[in-house]
């Protein structure tokens, strides 16, 4: 059979890698044949690791970004064999996390090809596809060149973010926050950056160090940037999760709300942390947050960022139990909560931040309701009543799983082959993957993972969450 991955990125290679080994191993029992890679980028690391900017780190520590099952060190024996040696405890530049999964790429092609499998690897986006009446899978790209395949593998990742203010006719919205900023850096420019989450945290000192004569101000709702990571992990006990667990464990359906105030209440008897993910502590000093949480973060001492990780699985198998009804209420009330707490932001970063806004160069404002554009600037409202005008706006709320933009899955959906989810991706089976029809029945041989699952899966994007998806999905 022959396989095609569609996207790429960190999720695409994944799965390129896993049928590799399959090959390599014989543990394919010679059923595969062939594989297809197709990325509309060129395999530039798309979205999340196309940058060029030193300053945009990655969220995760050197020590858990190896793709490779089973060996948590190979992403560190890379970096050594290169000469960019690193404890495991460091945040590295996402660009060079872009050249290790090229690096992988290439290697899983060339293992494949040793062993008799030829790999088509090939940038084009693939804008429609066809079942055959025996169900192959009929791709046509870009060009209008239409390739055949057994299997299809989605794996399209992040897109930019929505515009959710309806500014991209204006030349001075920047919708991209990973782009090379070409305004000119002079006194008086001010520049406001949407968000205060991780991307709006890489865009401010990306941009600290490009144009350091601009001002910014990051606008959000809440006003208040992620907690910060401790240097290293501090161990946690294990009562707070396992007493997560058997809540989950104990119910059929989760409701939102109660799940939110039970993890609440837990965190709090278990460990005598208070946390409240409605971020109701809207319009607070960011500034004294964060030094808060630099403190903390420095300290060693465990912070609600260590109790979320310990419950990762526990926060999927929560979600799964979910209706569609309370997905929607968990993400508009409670996740930005919860990403402020689990994703959590660098300590080189957070003390850039810091300083930045102790300089007065960079401010947050809280309470965000609307922007707009006029000429050549633009206005935030905000929900006090206040304004504020900036003269560029660059979009940091985060990547869109939106996919009815695509040609692909614009084709699929006309098709019934796919239903969009609410949440952003395409209907698709909790445990295999495997993508669903507009009636709900699976396809026996299109599967997801990654981006397109969003709104099945809470976490679609986790590097180590989709390597573990790879390896239990079941594609021959």
């Amino acid at each position: 059979m022959i396989i095609s991955i569609v996207g790429g990125g960190a999720t695409g290679i994944t799965i390129l890698r896993h049928l590799a080994e399959l090959v390599a191993s014989g543990r394919d029992n010679g059923t595969i044949s062939g594989i297809q890679l197709f990325d509309k980028s060129g395999f530039d690391g798309g979205v999340a690791y196309r940058t060029q900017s030193d300053r945009h780190l990655l969220n995760m520590k050197a020590s858990t970004m190896s793709i490779r099952p089973g060996d948590a060190e190979e992403f560190l024996r890379w970096l050594r064999a290169r000469g960019l040696s690193c404890h495991g405890n460091k945040h590295l530049p996402r660009m060079v996390y872009r050249d290790y999964l090229d690096a992988v790429r290439l290697a899983a092609i060339a293992q494949c090809r040793s062993a008799g499998v030829p790999v088509h690897a090939e940038q084009a986006e693939i804008v429609r596809m066809r079942l055959s009446p025996d169900r192959d899978v009929l791709l046509t790209t870009d060009r209008n060149i239409t390739h055949i395949s057994s299997v299809l593998i989605l794996c399209t990742g992040h897109n930019a973010p929505d515009d959710h203010y309806g500014l991209a006719a204006n030349p001075n919205y920047i919708r991209d926050p990973y782009a090379q900023f070409t305004f000119a850096d002079r006194d008086g420019v001010e520049v406001g950056i949407l968000g205060s989450g991780l991307s709006a945290v890489d865009t401010a000192a990306a941009l600290a160090k490009t144009h350091p004569a601009v001002r910014m101000t990051c606008l959000s709702r809440s006003g208040l940037f992620p907690t910060v990571q401790p240097v290293t992990l501090p161990a946690t006990a294990d009562d707070f999760r396992d007493a997560l667990h058997r809540y989950v464990a104990s119910r059929e359906r989760i409701e939102a709300d109660a799940f939110a105030a039970r993890l609440s209440e837990l965190l709090l008897e278990t460990t005598g942390i208070r946390c409240d993910l409605s971020c109701r502590n809207v319009g607070g000093d960011a500034l004294a947050d964060l030094e808060h949480s630099i403190g903390r973060a420095e300290s060693g001492e465990p912070s609600v960022y260590s109790y979320l990780v310990s419950v990762i699985d526990v926060m999927c198998d929560a979600w799964s139990r979910m209706r569609d009804v309370e997905k929607m209420r968990f993400m508009d009330v409670y996740n930005s909560g919860w990403l402020r707490n689990r994703s959590a932001m660098p300590l080189e970063n957070a003390i850039r931040i810091r300083d930045l806004m102790r300089s007065g160069r960079l401010s947050a404002r809280a309470r965000l309701r609307n922007v707009t554009g006029t000429g050549g600037r633009f206005r935030a409202i905000l929900g006090d009543g206040d304004r504020h005008d900036v003269n560029y706006v660059i979009d940091a709320t985060g990547p869109s799983y939106r996919l009815d933009s695509s040609p692909l899955y614009q084709d699929m959906q006309r098709q019934g082959l796919i239903a969009f989810d609410a949440l952003g991706g395409i209907r698709c089976g909790y445990d295999d993957g495997r993508v669903h029809d507009r009636h709900g029945t699976a396809h026996p041989n299109v599967y997801a993972v990654g981006g397109p699952t969003k709104g099945t899966h809470f976490y679609a994007a986790a590097v180590d969450i989709n390597l573990r998806r790879a390896q239990e999905h079941h594609y021959l």
